[in-house]
C-alpha cells in the first residue's frame, strides 16, 4: 500500500503485528512500558503507554492505523486520535482505524468486561479482523463492519546458535506460561518419555515455584527467545508442541511450523482442525495424550514433514481472498 501506515501493539512482541505490517508495508510500533511491569503498577503502565501511543501518532500523522487488542485501551485511544486528527485535517480525508482482535479480547476474563467499549468503537473502524469463527459471530451480531483474517506466514530471522540440539530426540514446546497453557500436563508427558528432550520457551518468572517444582530432567526452560535463538530452536528440534486449554486460540506459534516445515501436536480443538489439516498431531490435554502425541510425530518425521510443506501453500492460498479484501477496504476507506 502506498499510505504511511503503522500498527500499535501494547505489548512487548506480536509475530502476527510483523508480519501483518509488513504486507501492508507499514510498521509497528510496539508500546510497552517494562520497568512498570507489575500488577500494582498496571494502571501507570497503562497510562504511560496511552500517552506515548498519543505522542506517536502526532509526530509520525499515519494514514492508516492498526491497533492490537486487548487490551482495549489501545484502541480507545488510537480511535480518539484518528476522530480528533480527522477534525482537525483541512483534506476531506478520514484517518481510519483497524482494530485487530486477539483471542483474548472475548475469553480472556481480565477483558470480557470491556466487550461494550469494544463494540462501541468498533462501530467507528474502518474493519475489525478476528482470528476464529467464534469471534467474527459476535461481530456480526454487532453490525459491526469485521474481517476473518487468520495470521500470514512469518518471515523469521536467520537462525543463530544450537539451541534445542541436544538430546537425540527434541521438541519445542511453545510456552508462555500463561494460565490457559497445561504445563503440568506437559511436565507429566515429559516423564513419560524419559528419551525425548523437552525444550519449553517462555519467561519461567511467570510460572509459580510449585509448577516449576514439577519440572523433570529432560525439560529444558530456555526462556523467552526471539529473533536468530527462537528460529534455531524451531528449526533445530524434530517438532513442536503447540497445547492450549482456550478451544478458540489459533496460536502463532502454529504458523511457525508450517514455516519452518516442522510437524507439530496441537490441542484437539475445531478452529485448529479447521486450519491445520496436514502434516499435524491432535491430542487431548492429557499427560498420556500428550505422550502419545509426541511420540507419533517423533516415529512419522518421514511422513508428516511433506504434509507440512503443503499445508504451506494450501494456507497461503486460502488466506490471500481474505486479505484481498481487507486491503481493498482499507484503500477505499482511506478516500473517503
Amino acid at each position: 500500500m502506498n499510505v504511511k501506515t503503522i500498527f500499535v501493539v501494547w505489548c512487548s512482541f506480536s509475530p502476527r503485528a510483523e508480519t501483518l505490517a509488513s504486507e501492508l508495508g507499514g510498521q509497528v510500533s510496539f508500546q510497552y512500558e517494562t520497568r512498570l511491569k507489575g500488577r500494582w503498577l498496571t494502571p501507570l503502565r497503562f497510562l504511560v503507554q496511552g500517552w506515548k501511543t498519543w505522542q506517536l501518532l502526532e509526530r509520525e500523522r499515519p494514514e492508516i492505523v492498526l491497533v492490537q487488542s486487548p487490551p482495549i485501551f489501545a484502541p480507545l485511544i488510537v480511535a480518539a486520535w484518528c476522530e480528533l486528527r480527522s477534525k482537525k485535517s483541512l483534506s476531506r480525508l478520514r484517518i481510519p482505524y483497524v482494530i485487530d482482535c486477539h483471542t483474548g479480547t472475548f475469553y480472556d476474563p481480565k477483558w470480557r468486561w470491556a466487550l461494550y467499549l469494544l463494540r462501541l468503537i468498533a462501530k467507528g473502524a474502518a474493519v475489525t479482523l478476528v482470528t476464529s469463527k467464534s469471534a467474527l459471530d459476535i461481530f456480526l451480531s454487532w453490525k459491526a463492519k469485521c474481517i476473518l483474517l487468520v495470521d500470514g506466514l512469518p518471515a523469521l530471522k536467520s537462525a543463530s546458535g544450537r539451541i534445542g540440539s541436544e538430546g537425540e530426540a527434541r521438541v519445542a514446546v511453545i510456552s508462555t506460561f500463561a494460565d490457559v497453557e497445561p504445563i503440568v500436563e506437559v511436565f507429566a508427558a515429559a516423564r513419560l518419555l524419559p528419551g525425548v528432550t523437552f525444550f519449553v520457551t517462555g519467561d519461567q518468572g511467570r510460572a509459580s515455584a510449585r509448577l516449576l517444582a514439577q519440572k523433570p530432567e529432560n525439560v529444558i526452560l530456555t526462556g523467552f527467545l526471539r529473533g536468530g535463538s527462537y528460529t534455531a530452536l524451531l528449526k533445530n528440534v524434530h517438532g513442536l508442541v503447540i497445547l492450549t486449554n482456550e478451544p478458540n486460540d489459533l496460536s502463532c506459534a502454529a504458523y511457525e511450523a508450517v514455516a519452518v516445515a516442522k510437524p507439530a501436536v496441537v490441542s484437539d480443538y475445531p478452529e485448529n482442525k479447521q486450519w491445520f489439516t496436514r502434516g499435524f498431531i491432535y491430542v487431548s490435554n492429557t499427560p498420556e495424550a500428550i505422550a502419545s502425541g509426541v511420540k507419533k510425530m517423533l516415529n512419522e518425521q518421514a511422513a508428516l514433514i511433506p504434509e507440512v510443506i503443503a499445508l504451506r501453500s494450501e494456507l497461503v492460498a486460502r488466506r490471500q481472498p481474505s486479505f484481498k479484501e481487507f486491503a481493498a477496504l482499507l484503500q477505499s476507506r482511506q478516500r473517503v
